[in-house]
């Protein structure tokens, strides 16, 4: 299964949007949300708090939030794109989000993603790192990170997959 997340800028259904996020993981450049960070809402008249998100894909510590996960002041979370994510590296993505509240969210969008891959400790990004990147009927990508610790840019394709990076084993020194 696969779940759109969340990432600054999204709109909520309180006509605010997103306005804090983790730049350590980057969605098509951009820092995903997570629970504590905030969002206009207009609505409200208030800034609100992310206050639930995905148990099983955390960001340092944190649940990433996705399209419809809830505010503090009970507005909703809406996408502004379309990119899932399913990754066992960081937690087993288990949830599926019904979106058809929102017109900004079509099912005929193709699905890709480049993933930027960081160093859990100091945040950097893992520049030249073998990885495979495996896909639910069983094909493996083997790929190595650009200099700016980058996967290359997946096929698109008319449906999500759940997918699992993993990094290649190293040498012992």
């Amino acid at each position: 299964m696969t779940t759109p997340y969340i990432v600054v800028g999204c709109p909520t259904t309180g006509g605010g949007q997103v306005i804090s996020g983790n730049s350590s993981f980057l969605v098509e450049g951009i820092p995903i949300a997570c629970v504590g960070d905030k969002a206009t809402c207009p609505k409200h008249k208030t800034v609100a708090t992310i206050v639930s998100g995905d148990p099983y894909m955390q960001v340092l510590g944190k649940a990433a939030a996705r399209v419809n996960d809830s505010l503090s002041c009970g507005c909703k979370l809406l996408p502004k794109q379309n990119l899932v994510v399913g990754a066992t590296g960081l937690g087993n993505g288990s949830n599926s989000a019904n979106n058809s509240g929102s017109s900004t969210f079509t099912k005929t969008k193709k699905y890709s993603g480049q993933y930027q891959l960081l160093n859990e400790i100091d945040g950097k990004p893992m520049a030249n790192v073998q990885y495979n990147i495996k896909y639910p009927d069983g094909r493996i990508i083997e790929g190595t990170t650009d200099t700016e610790g980058f996967t290359q840019k997946l096929a698109e394709a008319d449906q999500a997959d759940q997918i699992e990076i993993t990094l290649a084993e190293r040498e012992p020194w």
